[in-house]
């Protein structure tokens, strides 16, 4: 159970004999302690494509283009990027 999970480590906290938190501030602590240990880490999280990557410089990949649909972008945005390429 959650709650059992939190509280089991509390020993780690809260002493016998040198705690003086109230029991409310000790289960604040607990709880934000194992919000702390619960995150993990991302390394993938930038490596989204951006739609504005892809109009800095050179024509729309087919590989942006399928990042971009299942992104949700438009088709007319993609095609609307191409046309500008071509035209300069």
């Amino acid at each position: 159970m959650l709650c059992e999970c939190v509280f089991s480590s509390s020993k780690e906290t809260c002493t016998l004999r040198r705690s003086r938190l109230s029991p409310r501030a000790m289960e604040a602590l607990q709880i934000l302690k194992f919000s702390y240990r619960q995150e993990r880490l991302c390394f993938t999280r930038d490596l989204i494509a951006k739609e504005d990557d892809y109009r800095i410089a050179g024509p729309v990949t087919r590989r942006a283009a399928e990042e971009l649909i299942v992104m949700g972008k438009e088709l007319a945005d993609l095609l609307q990027n191409v046309d500008e390429d071509n035209v300069e």
